[in-house]
């Protein structure tokens, strides 16, 4: 495991954190402000399954320009980024904003309220400060209308709004409870030894930070999660840590998972550009301390889509062809 550099003054992570939740609460306005409303929606493919909208947008410009305005001398990541950021070769600063401005934007559109608004916080590629924005029926108390904001920064601690939170302990995974998988897990992975039929729930919301931050209040026991961006994971998954959970990964090319340090190892001798940063994707798997390495253990690619489909089809296939082989008439005697 790379060492650990030297983190930022205490007091600059707590300044972070603090700003980083007041314009997450900001952008929980937006977004409650427009949501349940027809909006403009364009597609990033031409299959039309990865889309855009203006609040999208509006939320990410919101965001970016607030941190221009406090941390002028700061880097910024986010998901909306324009052509220009997309294929950047700068170096990335070294205090760097990673902003999902809306994750779950499907179902935003569609009106469903699982979606979060994801702020996190690197230096040198260690997650150092988070705010998630989420949807979510809290009384009138709540700080930000229609949703808390989950935030943390390292070593203190993870809280919704002033409320702390912990993800749920148990020694090992509980069939009745919820867990976080993605789509297509039931045709292209399985659980193997003791875990077959018993690792839980499960449930998919169409949304990473919206997943990580459940994992981390413990509504969800677990979460796993195939190939997540940086904007995707990165103040979820401190979330997790800082609410006495783990963050299980796995990086290009190794075969084994381990604890999630730092995000990109080789910063120190090799600083990454924004578009390498932008093209980060590894699995995770978040939990507690013992449930996040034995799911890791236990979860194997076990047969792909198109051996499911055989499978399936055997039986159908099987019964045709014998009904072929009665029916068939014998042949003619010579």
């Amino acid at each position: 495991m790379e060492a650990k550099p030297h983190l930022l003054d205490d007091a600059l992570v707590e300044e972070i954190e603090q700003f980083a939740v007041e314009i997450a609460r900001g952008a929980g306005r937006i977004l409650s402000g427009h949501f349940g409303s027809q909006v403009q929606v364009e597609f990033k493919d031409k299959h039309e399954r990865d889309p855009v909208t203006a609040v999208d947008k509006e939320t990410q410009q919101y965001l970016t320009g607030e941190i221009a305005k406090r941390f002028p001398h700061h880097g910024v990541l986010g998901e909306e980024g324009t052509k220009e950021e997309k294929e950047s070769e700068d170096l990335a600063k070294d205090i760097l904003w990673v902003l999902d401005p809306l994750d779950g934007t499907t179902n935003y559109m569609n009106g469903l309220p699982m979606f979060a608004s994801s702020i996190g916080v690197m230096y040198r590629g260690w997650p150092i400060a988070a705010a998630v924005y989420i949807p979510w029926p809290t009384g009138s108390s709540s700080k930000t209308e229609g949703g808390f904001v989950l935030h943390c920064r390292k070593g203190g601690g993870c809280f919704a709004d002033d409320d702390p939170v912990s993800v749920y302990m148990s020694d090992e995974p509980v069939p009745s409870r919820l867990i976080g998988v993605p789509g297509y897990f039931g045709v292209g992975q399985g659980f193997t030894g003791k875990l077959a039929g018993k690792a839980g729930e499960v449930r998919t919301t169409g949304s990473i930070a919206y997943e990580l931050a459940m994992t981390a209040r413990g509504v969800l026991q677990y979460a796993m999660f195939g190939a997540p961006r940086l904007w995707d994971m990165v103040g979820g998954a401190l979330a997790v840590e800082e609410a006495g959970g783990l963050v299980m990964t796995r990086f290009r090319g190794e075969k084994r998972w381990h604890p999630m340090g730092s995000l990109v190892p080789t910063w120190e001798t090799h600083p990454p550009s924004m578009k390498e940063l932008r093209n980060w994707a590894a699995p995770l798997v978040a939990g507690n301390p013992k449930v996040a390495p034995l799911i890791a253990d236990n979860v194997k690619r076990r047969f792909s889509l198109n051996h499911q489909v055989k499978k399936m089809t055997r039986p159908i296939l099987r019964r045709e062809r014998k009904k072929s082989e009665t029916n068939k008439e014998p042949e003619t005697q010579k």
